[in-house]
This record gives C-alpha cells, sequence and structure tokens, in this order.
C-alpha cells in the first residue's frame, strides 16, 4: 500500500467513525482494493466482546448527479447469523439496487 493511500484509508476511517459509526462503535480495520473492487472493515461495535469482520466483493460507484454512491456486491460477515439475514433479505432487495441513500463522503470516494 503506498503511503498516500495509506493517509487517504486512515482518514476515511476517522470519517467514517465521526460521521456513521460513533453510536455503534468503532471501525478499526478498514481495507480498500480498487482494483479488485473489494472491502474489508474490521469494528469493534458496543457490546460486543469480538470485532465484526466484513467483505464486500463487487462493489461499485454510482454517480448520480454531484453525488456518488456505493452498490454492494456479495457480503460476508463474521457472524453467521448476519449472514443468513443479508443472504434471506437484503442482497436482493436493497444491497444492489440502492444500498446508500445518502452520497459516500468525498475522502471515501477517493479510495474507491
Amino acid at each position: 500500500m503506498s503511503i498516500l493511500n495509506h493517509f487517504a484509508t486512515s482518514a476515511a476511517r476517522q470519517t467514517l467513525n465521526r460521521s456513521y459509526l460513533e453510536p455503534y462503535g468503532t471501525l478499526t480495520e478498514l481495507v480498500v482494493d480498487s482494483k479488485n473492487q473489494t472491502l474489508f472493515l474490521k469494528l469493534e461495535l458496543k457490546g460486543e466482546t469480538q470485532p465484526l469482520e466484513i467483505r464486500v466483493q463487487r462493489y461499485q460507484l454510482i454517480p448520480r448527479g454531484d453525488e456518488t454512491f456505493i452498490e454492494l456486491g456479495e457480503i460476508v460477515t463474521s457472524r453467521e447469523w448476519l449472514n443468513t439475514l443479508l443472504r434471506d433479505h437484503l442482497n436482493e432487495k436493497v444491497i444492489k439496487p440502492r444500498l446508500a441513500q445518502t452520497p459516500l463522503p468525498a475522502l471515501v470516494r477517493l479510495l474507491l
């Protein structure tokens, strides 16, 4: 990972923590592989004893006017119950057509 990518990833992690995740816990690791369109996230969630790991395959950035949204492909987590929930209720209904209802922060778009 280049030094620029390292700093951008660190800044994006801090932005996501402040803007979205603070009530739930902390994003401790973020790995973006834009070439293979994959994401890896590790979260320390309030009330949980073990971190939650999330792997996303085949994400796409979707421009809509001046905003950019993200469409996520397959999501696999370190929680069996969450994988079942995603597979049964979200993969086709929410994640593919419109996961993001708010635009991505500019810093995150640079990484992806």
